[in-house]
């Protein structure tokens, strides 16, 4: 499927700020508010847009993620929808993925610490431990998300949203963390219908929304884009490593925040280091880009592995600790 300019820029604006009202997303794009509106829900209804999300830094809630790659052993379509509906309901989960390569599934796990992840990872292995099988723990340590620059072309000059580093104790009351919850799954909701749902004035949720955003615990607001949906391919490079530095770890940072059509970085401890996400239109320019990355890193990269993303985001819940209380 081919996007016009128009939808181009409209997928880019909500792209960099999905809580972007319906004129300020027009008036970027050359639109009406009413053409606006239509264009957004013609791409919600072909599923390009598929949700909008709140991006939540918990290691400033003193959280780390911890992610698990697995492979399917002796599973049916029936038994693969049981699994993610168990995983989707722990209440620490926040990421789904189903993948292809060496990898059938990636689900995130966010704990305090890693007594409590080994708790939360073998109750799943205990109840589904002859299914999921060859499982590779990647522990974040950071993160940052880029946009989609590829969309119209042009750089965003945006510090991108980052996640991780030292673990932090920002404390929450009972509505920063209701706030949190419901904005993490529905990030284009508007303050006076937050506030009919929790019960506050409006002014307070905003004041609230407005602080959670200075003590960067909520570092944007971004939609799901499913790229498959309009003729692109989403990939993960799995990236081996020797000889790092900080000098080359902060290269290697600038280098995917250079790269147009590279939209997430991950610093890792396992048996890979660092996790680059990338959209492109075919297995070809995936392999130029892989080469392009080897030869700019020759001394300090390995390896390189790839997986195939066919649902990059299944489950995605920045803040998932009340969604059964939702």
């Amino acid at each position: 499927m081919n996007l016009d300019v128009k939808d181009r820029r409209i997928l880019s604006e909500l792209d960099l700020n999905a809580r972007a009202t319906f004129q300020e997303i027009g008036r970027k794009a050359q639109l009406s508010k009413e053409t606006t509106i239509y264009r957004i829900k013609q791409l919600e209804k072909k599923r390009i847009i598929k949700r909008y999300t709140t991006l939540v830094n918990f290691a400033k809630l003193g959280y780390t993620g911890y992610a698990v790659y697995s492979r399917f052993q002796n599973m049916d379509e029936e038994l693969k929808q049981e699994i993610i509906a168990y995983l989707a309901n722990i209440p620490e989960l926040y990421w789904i993925a189903l993948i292809g390569g060496k990898y059938d599934m990636v689900f995130g796990i966010m704990a305090e610490n890693i007594v409590q992840f080994n708790k939360i990872y073998y109750n799943i292995l205990t109840k589904y431990g002859n299914h999921l099988i060859d499982n590779t723990i990647s522990i974040r340590t950071e993160l940052r998300q880029h946009k989609r620059d590829y969309l119209m072309g042009t750089k965003t000059e945006l510090i991108a949203p980052h996640f991780g580093k030292e673990p932090e104790i920002e404390t929450l009351d009972e509505l920063d963390e209701n706030i949190l919850s419901i904005l993490s799954i529905n990030a284009r909701i508007n303050v006076v219908e937050l506030a009919k749902i929790l019960k506050k004035p409006a002014s307070t949720i905003a004041l609230r929304i407005k602080q959670l955003e200075k003590r960067e615990i909520i570092q944007g607001y971004s939609a799901y884009i499913k790229s498959q949906n309009y003729g692109m391919q989403s990939y993960r490079l799995l990236i081996k490593l020797q000889n790092m530095d900080e000098k080359a770890r902060n290269n290697l940072f600038s280098y995917v925040n250079e790269n147009q059509n590279m939209i997430l970085a991950i610093e890792t401890v396992g048996e890979w280091n660092f996790e680059i996400t990338l959209e492109l239109e075919n297995p070809e320019k995936l392999q130029k880009e892989i080469s392009k990355l080897r030869d700019k890193f020759n001394t300090i990269i390995k390896n390189v592995e790839f997986l195939i993303m066919f649902e990059d985001d299944l489950v995605y819940d920045p803040y998932p600790l009340k969604k059964l209380e939702r």
